[in-house]
């Protein structure tokens, strides 16, 4: 009876692997891990646990089979590009979101600006599928489209329309420019775009289920500053624990953590193009000791996940 409950702990451990591993070496795994174990012993050591279970996340992510840096380099500038897509889509349904209850109970609609915020929306969402199934080409010229787009829409909310003569008042391209720098929503996609180059002529192998890196962009509404914040309140707290999830997650898989790295650095421009605008004394803008903090938690991602691809290339 020892030895069923024993054996059964090991194979739920081993549902860390993927299944086809699990089919092809999953026997000869139990085989070797039982011959090991004490004749008392009831469970899996915590040492025993802890290696099952990262090698076979490693296992899932693929990084057992790293052999050199040059693919997961391509690999971490892929999934940087997914990362600031999402974000750049998570920031577009924030906003979305604000206009969508203005049409269901007011029926108001602010023309153009309330329905530029949905094209935006799914433009950046087309980017970011495209992107993840390795349509690089496509993915370009959707985040490129987004990027005007963004900008289009914000010239035009801060149209003013004189009451007598009806004549429209544009809004200066320096309050547009001030603006956007400011909205570290913005900033992803244009280096988004910069990132996609590289991948046209060497790209990185695209996923069997683009579609699903969709979820990824309510996930980074909640996780990562965008309008929505201003009613949970999770900010900046959310971000820091997301910073050490992507740093504890380079045992795993070293290229999400210089993807992570990568992410921070639009909010850290939006805290530059604050601080150039002299805005960082206001209470509702956040100071320096979180611009310092994420820029400490960008190198420490950063320099984390380069050591952990070349301890991935070495093993």
């Amino acid at each position: 009876m020892t030895q069923e409950a024993l054996e059964a702990r090991y194979r739920l451990l081993l549902r860390a692997y993927p299944k086809r591993y699990r089919r092809e070496r999953g026997a000869e795994m139990i085989g070797t891990l039982m011959e090991a174990a004490g004749a008392d012993q009831r469970r899996p050591t915590t040492r025993e646990a802890a290696v099952l279970v990262l090698r076979g996340l490693q296992t899932r992510a693929g990084t057992h089979r790293a052999r050199s840096t040059g693919p997961a380099l391509l690999g971490s500038l892929r999934l940087a590009v997914l990362l600031l897509l999402a974000y750049a889509t998570a920031g577009s349904l924030a906003k979305t979101g604000r206009v969508l209850p203005r049409f269901v109970t007011d029926r108001a609609v602010e023309y153009p600006p309330d329905l530029i915020h949905p094209l935006v929306t799914v433009i950046a969402a087309l980017a970011l599928a495209a992107v993840a199934g390795g349509r690089y080409v496509l993915g370009l010229l959707a985040a490129l489209s987004a990027f005007a787009a963004t900008l289009v829409v914000l010239r035009l909310s801060f149209v003013g329309v004189d009451n007598v003569t009806g004549e429209r008042h544009y809004p200066p391209i320096e309050l547009i420019r001030d603006l956007a720098a400011t909205d570290p929503t913005i900033w992803p996609l244009p280096l988004a775009v910069l990132l996609i180059v590289p991948l046209i002529p060497w790209p990185a192998p695209g996923t069997r289920q683009p579609m699903a890196w969709l979820l990824a962009v309510p996930v980074a509404v909640f996780l990562l500053p965008t309008d929505y914040d201003v009613t949970i309140g999770l900010q900046p707290g959310a971000t820091v624990v997301l910073m050490a999830g992507f740093l504890l997650w380079a045992a795993v898989d070293a290229r999400v953590t210089i993807a992570a790295g990568v992410l921070l650095i639009p909010l850290i421009i939006a805290m530059l193009s604050l601080r150039a605008q002299g805005v960082w004394g206001q209470p509702e803008i956040l100071g320096s000791q979180w611009f310092w903090a994420l820029v400490i938690g960008a190198v420490a991602l950063l320099t984390a996940g380069a050591l952990g691809l070349r301890r991935q290339a070495r093993t």
